[in-house]
């Protein structure tokens, strides 16, 4: 069932990983990444891996429980088929709160963006809108490409996706699936346009002599306002297209891909299981 793919998924992306080594490391590679886009001094270096350390700390003890909650809430309902499309509305919306937590913790950080220098605040918004252009690129070559085999390609990701939790489609399954990827509105231009235009207010703040942290608070907690009223009318209708496809989906589950997907969410918190054990040690 794809909500409960996309449900693990989406949550392993929250956590930072896909395995629970990968999970014990997610603070080293945040900080190497930080490091791509700004060069630190050692102190600087220090006070990075301090912050993120107790990040990840927070990240796991609070953050990584409810994850587990939620997931196993969805189990159980898709185990005793109980599942509403109201359920599945509203764990999108539980999604969207556990990033939400993860953007209002990283905020309270905003800080030490004013022990950068002049010289590493320009650095570090150059790096981001280099990666910001590259994505532009990427985003035009593929506007080249025939659209049909660009809507297979799309169709194919996601098949694979849905067939490592729930088995072989069925042909109504396949069917479902075409239907959602050829209905789905195209976000991805205005995506990036809103991105590029929170980039530019990004730099407004950043480069000013100090950094307002309150400004770069709010920009960093509600990024939303950027949000064009054409962005924000096709991301609702992007979710509900794809609501209703999961709930299609949900109810077309023979019981040999309902007992799979569940096994599936059983992994998953077992791994969940596992990252709260190390952390709690």
């Amino acid at each position: 069932m794809r909500i409960l793919g996309f449900a693990l998924l989406t949550l392993l992306v929250l956590s930072g990983c896909t395995a629970n080594i990968g999970y014990q490391f997610a603070d080293t590679l945040v900080e190497w990444r930080v490091k791509e886009y700004v060069d630190l001094n050692d102190q600087q270096e220090a006070t990075l891996a301090k912050k993120v350390d107790e990040l990840h700390l927070w990240h796991a003890q609070t953050q990584i429980p409810e994850y587990r909650e939620a997931l196993f809430n969805l189990r159980e309902k898709v185990h005793n088929q109980t599942l509403e499309k109201a359920d599945i509305v509203a764990f999108e919306e539980t999604l969207l709160d556990f990033w939400q937590s993860v953007l209002n913790r990283v905020s309270k950080e905003t800080a030490l963006i004013n022990d950068l220098t002049v010289k590493q605040k320009q650095q570090l918004f150059e790096r981001i809108e280099e990666k910001q252009q590259e994505r532009f690129e990427k985003f035009e070559e593929k506007q080249s490409e025939n659209p049909i085999l660009r809507q297979l390609e799309r169709v194919n990701e996601v098949e694979s996706d849905l067939e490592d939790i729930i088995g072989d489609l069925t042909e109504q399954q396949d069917k479902l699936l075409r239907d959602w990827v050829a209905k789905s509105p195209s976000i991805q231009e205005d995506w990036l346009n809103y991105r590029a235009q929170w980039l530019t207010e990004f730099e407004t703040i950043l480069l000013a002599e100090p950094t307002d942290t309150n400004k770069l608070t709010a920009l960093i907690q509600d990024p939303k306002q950027l949000r064009t009223e054409a962005l924000q009318e096709k991301i609702e209708q992007s979710s509900n297209t794809r609501n209703t496809f999961l709930w299609n989906m949900y109810l077309s589950l023979s019981d040999n891909q309902r007992e799979a997907a569940v096994e599936k969410a059983d992994e998953y918190i077992d791994l969940l299981d596992s990252i709260m054990e190390d952390f709690n040690d």
